[in-house]
């Protein structure tokens, strides 16, 4: 019994030991003001290999007196990437204003670690690609980095510590809360256009070589960028799509709605709405409308109730021309006249419903 219960109370020792750190903000790194000492840093290459490939320098020296971060990765997450890409950005951002950062990775194994860097720098093209600390898994020995740290942040200025943070997960607050760190070193960017060119200006390089080296990490990030914007658009695009086929008229009413079979306000359950009595038979849709976005923009345009029979008609023969480019154009038009003519109430004069009957007559037998 005795020896029950001495187990019990280090199970609780063991418990309140572990409640007394939970919540607790951990800490790593040097304290503001302390003097920096060499970080000693390693390219490791591979098909990214970043301006400091193959050579082992020393990261603190350059920086210089200038503001700038070292960013210490002592162990790599998923979750993590996000604020190594951020900071990463950020640098490239505010390189204008002098700012310089490393990402150093902490390993114990030397081998190991460069092969693992030449996969990771290969896979998120940092512009600056992530470096091996040459220091091991502990990291240079008086800077006192913590391990139970994932990442720990060194902000430096005048060749001081500024500030040292630790994290231990990441979030998107943290990603806002690493720009306003960096302008508290660097001040503000400029937004005056000609105020920022002179910074530029001050900071590019006079040899050829050099300047052909930004010109080409230039073009390779407004690639991306375009792709990324190129994607965004499509997906925006397609979410668009998705809404129009479950709402053909993004403006339809709700007594258009109650046309295609609901029953209207006031009306018995067992009776055909207003709406359905006047067109004599319940509106089953049919149709789909159009993926093609010329298409597209064009019903939109052919089915507005304010247009006269002569604004009608010249859509009505933009539709025709497109629609004569391709089969496929072609089908996408008679699906998206038999979408039209579902909702009769809703969508097109009389006049346009007229030219969407003949062209369903003539391209896909009676409408």
């Amino acid at each position: 019994m005795k020896m029950k219960n001495f187990f019990s109370i280090l199970a609780l020792l063991a418990i309140a030991s572990n409640w007394s750190t939970m919540g607790q903000e951990i800490t790593t790194g040097p304290a503001p003001g302390t003097q920096l000492t060499p970080v000693m840093a390693y390219g490791a290459g591979g098909v990214h290999k970043g301006s400091y490939d193959g050579r082992e320098f020393d990261a603190v020296a350059e920086i210089g007196t200038g503001p700038g971060a070292l960013l210490f990765v002592h162990e790599i997450t998923r979750n993590i990437l996000p604020l190594i890409r951020e900071l990463d950005t950020a640098a490239a951002e505010f390189s204008v204003l002098s700012f310089k950062s490393f990402s150093l990775l902490l390993h114990a194994d030397r081998s190991e670690a460069e092969n693992r860097l030449k996969a990771m720098n290969g896979s998120i093209k940092m512009r600056n690609p992530m470096l091996l600390s040459l220091d091991g898994a502990e990291g240079p020995g008086n800077y006192a980095l913590n391990r139970k740290a994932v990442l720990s942040l060194i902000l430096v200025n005048h060749g001081k510590v500024v500030r040292s943070i630790a994290f231990t997960d990441v979030n998107q607050k943290d990603a806002e809360s690493l720009h306003g760190w960096i302008e508290e070193l660097t001040g503000p960017i400029p937004k005056e256009p000609a105020e920022y060119r002179k910074l530029v200006d001050a900071r590019l390089p006079t040899d050829t070589a050099s300047l052909r080296e930004i010109a080409l990490n230039q073009a390779a990030e407004i690639q991306q960028l375009t792709e990324r914007l190129r994607r965004q658009q499509q997906q925006s695009y397609n979410m668009r799509q998705n809404r129009m086929a479950d709402n053909p008229n993004p403006r339809m009413t709700r007594e258009a709605q109650r046309s295609e079979g609901s029953t209207a306000a006031g009306a018995k359950p067992d009776e055909p709405s207003q709406a359905n009595r006047s067109n004599g038979a319940a509106q089953v849709r049919q149709g789909k409308p159009p993926e093609d976005p010329e298409l597209n923009s064009l019903l939109r345009s052919f089915i507005r109730k304010t247009n006269d029979d002569e604004r009608n008609d010249s859509i009505f023969s933009d539709i025709q021309k497109r629609a004569s480019e391709s089969e496929a154009l072609n089908a996408e038009a008679v699906e998206m006249f038999k979408l039209m003519l579902s909702f009769r109430n809703n969508y097109g004069t009389p006049h346009a419903q007229q030219r969407a009957e003949a062209f369903l007559k003539e391209h896909a037998g009676k409408p």
